[in-house]
């Protein structure tokens, strides 16, 4: 019969110490203002209202 009753570590990640910028919060706000500046940027190349007369 298949052994199938295996326990996990609690503690899989490093422990952070509770920094203000930790690596992950920086890279999540970079990605979210590198998007943000794409979209503005795209809107400026084709308005969303050009079509309209």
């Amino acid at each position: 019969m298949l052994d199938t009753d295996v326990t996990v570590e609690p503690g899989l990640e490093p422990d952070e110490d509770p920094a203000r910028f930790n690596r992950r919060r920086l890279v999540r706000w970079v990605a979210v203002l590198t998007v943000g500046i794409v979209v503005v940027l795209a809107v400026w190349q084709d308005p969303l209202y050009a079509g309209r007369s």
